[in-house]
């Protein structure tokens, strides 16, 4: 005969699928024939975009584009130029037969750029791209589970309990942004964009009713050329963004966020009072999955005083996902140089690598430097500093990385360098539980309770009240009713009276 439980349930959304893919791809580009010819690759500027992700019959397809802006000082190194390069990429996710429901989520990200110079005319580069991409699914999970109060086989059950962070929404918004922004007048005025780059960073994110309000800025970062100077120049502006998303789910503890960007356009306009300033629309999308604190309870193992007993059990892994932690790094560094400098004019930072090993996060940071040497010469330099800090945790991944507090300082055949960077983290880990999911009795085998003692007399060994009440067909509650227990019953005699 089949017990069944009685069980109470909540929608949740389980991670199936969890794959990182990278490709390579390679595309080459010509110097207009307006621009001088090519002295030395100063800097490379790159940046990714979502384009689209879609469910196959074979799994999920991605679809992005790779963009690089090779910086580079001209061959008489009497100012500077550019090169823009463009490839569209795909990423092939072979995950079999996706369900409609299914919930795909990616973040892409270029690993590595490296560029070439084919001749004085001409370049090529090379992307290292990555995609992680994250499947989830909706299904209801048993968080309580019990046997009927009406059983009367003679069944104990041995209930255990957990909390567990699990995720109850998983979605995603569109969105754009149209601003323009003035250039400060204490900068060189533009002429020609070299490059820019879009961080969105989330500041605030408030759940009322089932409405996720999501509050953050998008900053954007640039490098452009001006008649009045012969070197790059950047400039930083800033617009604040919110966005509304109904989630579904009335309870959230925390909430991991990502946003990427799927287009951009950037011109350089006058403004009616003849100021310079930037056109920007921007296009992205936002990625979330809330999660909230589930209780758990669950029969461990189950028995029965008047019939054998045969328990399925099932074995159940949560990936948890914490809120979000902040580790803030920094390096110091005398960087050496060909030619003397007498003035740094533009600095670079990004981040190249970064891991988690044994306890501690190591980064590099990649620095290109453009500076005048002492005979008036442009020059740049290339330098890779190390970053490490100490961590209690393993299991952390890094989400973002701010870098700030920039600061170099020439010293002849050396620039003295000062970097400092903020790390945002998640700490995530998993639990397995072992949970009996079905119970069947042989009541063709039924126990002779006539033969066990109505009192059996037994010294505690190393067993649990569970294992004496399992082996010597009782309860626990009879066996503490019986007896005068402490936390200890080890070498203590017992009276387990029989219980049908």
């Amino acid at each position: 005969m089949e017990i069944s439980f009685e069980n109470k349930t909540a929608n949740v959304y389980r991670e199936i699928y969890h794959q990182t893919k990278r490709v390579q791809e390679s595309t080459e580009s010509v110097v207009p024939d307006t621009d001088d010819d090519i002295g030395r690759i100063a800097s490379v500027h790159s940046w990714v975009m979502l384009k689209s992700k879609d469910l196959t019959s074979r799994g999920v397809t991605v679809s992005g584009e790779a963009v690089a802006s090779l910086l580079y000082i001209t061959e008489d190194q009497s100012r500077v130029s550019f090169v823009r390069l463009t490839k569209g990429f795909s990423l092939e996710y072979e995950l079999g037969e996706m369900q409609a429901d299914t919930v795909a989520q990616v973040e892409l990200s270029i690993i590595n750029c490296e560029s070439r110079i084919v001749n004085p005319r001409k370049v090529s580069v090379t992307f290292e791209l990555a995609g992680e991409l994250s499947c989830y699914k909706q299904e209801n999970l048993v968080i309580d589970s019990c046997l009927p109060e009406d059983c009367s086989e003679g069944l104990h059950a041995r209930y255990e309990s957990c909390e567990l962070v699990l995720a109850n929404a998983a979605c995603e918004k569109t969105f754009g942004i149209n601003e323009q922004f003035s250039f400060p007048s204490g900068k060189p005025s533009p002429n020609r964009l070299v490059s820019q780059q879009v961080d969105f960073i989330v500041s605030d994110n408030q759940l009322i009713g089932t409405k996720l309000i999501i509050k953050g800025n998008a900053l954007v970062s640039l490098c452009y050329l001006s008649e009045d100077v012969n070197y790059p120049v950047k400039t930083e502006f800033s617009t604040p963004f919110s966005q509304i998303i109904d989630i579904g789910e009335e309870g959230m503890d925390n909430c991991s966020i990502s946003i990427a960007l799927t287009s951009a356009y950037f011109e350089i306009i006058n403004t009616i009072s003849n100021d310079k300033a930037l056109d920007c629309e921007i296009h992205a999308v936002i990625q979330l999955v809330s999660r909230r604190k589930r209780s758990l309870s669950y029969a461990a193992d189950v028995y029965s005083n008047k019939m054998p007993v045969s328990c399925t059990t099932e074995s159940c892994q949560f990936t948890m996902v914490s809120g979000m932690q902040k580790m803030k790094l920094s390096s110091d560094e005398r960087i050496s140089v060909t030619e003397d400098c007498s003035d740094v004019l533009s600095a670079f930072v990004f981040v190249e690598d970064y891991s988690l090993e044994q306890g501690k996060l190591k980064a590099q940071i990649g620095l290109d430097i453009v500076y005048r040497d002492t005979n008036s010469l442009l020059s740049s330099v290339h330098r890779v500093l190390n970053m490490e800090g100490e961590t209690d945790r393993d299991n952390i991944k890094v989400s973002s990385v701010r870098l700030a507090d920039v600061y170099l300082r020439p010293d002849g055949q050396y620039i003295d360098a000062h970097i400092s960077g903020e790390f945002s983290c998640t700490v995530s880990g998993s639990v397995e539980l072992k949970k009996v999911g079905a119970v069947e009795l042989d009541e063709e085998n039924a126990f002779d309770t006539d033969k066990y003692p109505t009192v059996t007399l037994v010294r505690a060994e190393k067993e649990s009240l569970w294992e004496l009440a399992k082996t010597y067909h009782s309860s626990i509650e009879q066996i503490i009713a019986m007896n005068e227990l402490g936390e200890d019953i080890s070498g203590r005699l017992l009276l387990i009276p029989k219980a049908l």
